[in-house]
C-alpha cells in the first residue's frame, strides 16, 4: 500500500504547522486559511478531499498539542453530515463551516452513528501520533544534551533502550493511522485505535521519566503533551477496548 501524502496534504500540513506556530489564536487562523472546509465533501462548500487530508492536519495539531476541535467538528460532525445528511442539514453546516463557528458535538451525527464512530477513533490516533512524536523528539533532545556523571544520558543504555522503544511505537502507531486512512474499515481503524491508546501511555511515560524534574514542570512544554496523550487515550477508551472491536470483526 502506498502511503505517499498528496500534494493537498502536504499543503495543509505546512500550513497548518506555519499558523500553529505563529502565535495568532489557532482556530479563527485555520478558518481564515481555509483548512477547517478544505477537507469538507464539495456538497459542503468544500475542496472535496477527505481522511487522508483531514489526518495530516490532525498530526500537524497533535505535534503543536493544540487545543482546538478540529477532531469533534470538522472531522466528525461536519464531514459526517457532509456526507450523509439531507440537503436541508447540509445548507445549515455549509456557510458556518468556512467561517471556523461551527463546534459540533460527535453526538450531532447521529444520522450515521458508525461513520461518526470511526472517524473519531481513527482522528483520534491520528492526533496522538503528532503528539507522541514531537514528544520523543523532545526527548531524544533533552537525552543528547543532559549530562550526568560526566555523559549525555542517551548514552546510558537504560535510556537509550526506552527511547529505542518508544521509537518502535511511534512508527507502529503511523503505519496503523496511515492505513487506516487508506482503508478505512473496522479492522484497520481499531488497530490504529489500539497503538494510539498503547503508544500514548508509553511514549509519555518515557518522556516524563527521563525528563525527570523536568518533564513535570509547569513551564516546561512537555506537560502539555503529556495531557493530550491522556486525552487521546481517555477519548479511545483505552488499548484493551479497541481490542476487543477488532476482536468482534475478526470473529
Amino acid at each position: 500500500m502506498d502511503f505517499e501524502l498528496t500534494s493537498e496534504a502536504r499543503e495543509l500540513t505546512g500550513l497548518t504547522r506555519d499558523l500553529a506556530a505563529s502565535g495568532r489564536p489557532l482556530w479563527p487562523a485555520l478558518a481564515e486559511a481555509g483548512v477547517l472546509a478544505a477537507a469538507l465533501p464539495k456538497r459542503a462548500g468544500g475542496d472535496g478531499h477527505g481522511l487522508i487530508e483531514q489526518c495530516a492536519v490532525l498530526i500537524e495539531l497533535g505535534r503543536h498539542a493544540a487545543d482546538v476541535p478540529y477532531l469533534t467538528s470538522i472531522v466528525v460532525a461536519a464531514s459526517t453530515i457532509a456526507e450523509f445528511g439531507t440537503d436541508e442539514q447540509v445548507e445549515t453546516l455549509a456557510a458556518p463551516a468556512g467561517r471556523g463557528e461551527i463546534v459540533l458535538s460527535p453526538d450531532d451525527a447521529a444520522i450515521a452513528p458508525a461513520a461518526a464512530r470511526l472517524r473519531r477513533i481513527l482522528g483520534a490516533a491520528a492526533q496522538q501520533l503528532g503528539v507522541v512524536e514531537r514528544a520523543l523528539e523532545m526527548t531524544a533532545e533533552y537525552a543528547r544534551t543532559r549530562v550526568q556523571f560526566g555523559r549525555p544520558i542517551g548514552a546510558f543504555q537504560a535510556v537509550s533502550q526506552r527511547l529505542a522503544d518508544a521509537w518502535i511505537d511511534v512508527e507502529a502507531l503511523r503505519l496503523a493511522v496511515w492505513q487506516a486512512a487508506c482503508r478505512p474499515e473496522a479492522a484497520e481503524v481499531a488497530t490504529a485505535g489500539f497503538w494510539a491508546a498503547e503508544a500514548g501511555h508509553r511514549v509519555l511515560h518515557t518522556a516524563v521519566h527521563v525528563h525527570g524534574g523536568v518533564g513535570i514542570d509547569m513551564d516546561y512544554p512537555l506537560h502539555r503533551y503529556f495531557l493530550a496523550a491522556e486525552q487521546h487515550e481517555f477519548l479511545l477508551g483505552g488499548a484493551t477496548a479497541r481490542l476487543l472491536d477488532l476482536a468482534e470483526v475478526l470473529s
